[in-house]
């Protein structure tokens, strides 16, 4: 297998796992972008702990899981009180917060960030990968075609009429902000092993429109458009010539402004998923 092909796999599935993180907020329509940042504290976590203790893979990815579990803890019982806007402007700010710190913190390598992870074959590294990947959607399958699915639906389409079928719209947006992060920390720490290394700049805004792109390009009510999207989109910008490689966030906004005008579902959306299912 060549370099390009593993990065091409490799990150494929690591922003479909960022897209799933993403797209569970935006079916209770609160567009929670923490899954940004606590992949952020996920690379960091990774390489931190490697570097310093030789931490194994398996109890970085727990301890990951559970340092971004409890920050995002923290602000998410406010935040599950929040309308559409408020919560993208909140997840903004502690993105930047949380690349403010590591930006300026010493012991995280500051601006030039943290390198000289040890090294795991390639072959291992898509396996673990690809089995979290299996993983984490049969977990958002299963979320999405069971009761709190139909939970979801009711409060993407109106928050107080949830609340009178008796939805605990709070606590469940408190859920999925947790396991938003989650999803997010373990791509994080796919990342940095993928890099054998992190620095800042690779959590700033791009990130976010890069995940905006993926879920609205898929489709903001299905899992399975983001399988397509996100490939697709990092394709994009390995195929453009070097010298235009800064156009690949011109391009993303493009499609998203394009997606959002001509087809609001996405690339599949419930009616392609029914048509499919009736065969």
């Amino acid at each position: 297998m060549t370099l390009f092909q593993f990065y091409f796999f490799e990150f494929s599935a690591i922003y479909i796992m960022i897209g799933w993180a993403v797209y569970l907020m935006f079916r209770i329509n609160q567009p929670y972008f923490g899954s940004l940042y606590s992949m952020c504290i996920g690379a960091y976590f990774a390489a931190y702990t490697s570097i310093n203790f030789g931490w194994p893979v398996w109890l970085i990815l727990i301890g990951a899981v559970i340092l971004s579990a409890l920050i995002a803890l923290i602000p998410a019982f406010r935040l599950a009180k929040l309308g559409p806007f408020p919560m993208v402007i909140a997840s903004i700010a502690l993105l930047f917060i949380i690349q403010t710190i590591v930006k300026n913190t010493d012991v995280l390598g500051a601006r030039y960030g943290l390198f000289g992870m040890p090294f795991i074959p390639q072959h291992i590294t898509l396996m673990i990968t690809y089995g979290l990947l299996i993983l984490i959607g049969y977990v958002v399958f299963h979320l999405n075609y069971s009761h709190i699915g139909r939970a979801m639906d009711a409060i993407h389409f109106d928050r107080d009429v949830a609340e009178t079928l008796g939805i605990n719209t709070n606590s469940l947006s408190v859920q999925f902000q947790i396991i938003s992060s989650a999803i997010g920390a373990i791509a994080g720490v796919l990342y940095a092993y993928t890099m054998q290394g992190v620095f800042p700049a690779a959590f700033n805004m791009n990130l976010m429109m890069y995940a905006i792109t993926i879920v609205v390009l898929g489709g903001m009510h299905t899992m399975w458009g983001v399988i397509i999207s996100a490939p697709f989109l990092w394709g994009i910008s390995q195929f453009l010539p070097k010298n235009l490689t800064g156009l690949s966030i011109i391009i993303y906004g493009v499609l998203l402004i394009l997606m959002l005008l001509v087809r609001p579902g996405g690339i599949i959306d419930r009616k392609t998923i029914k048509r499919f299912t009736r065969g």
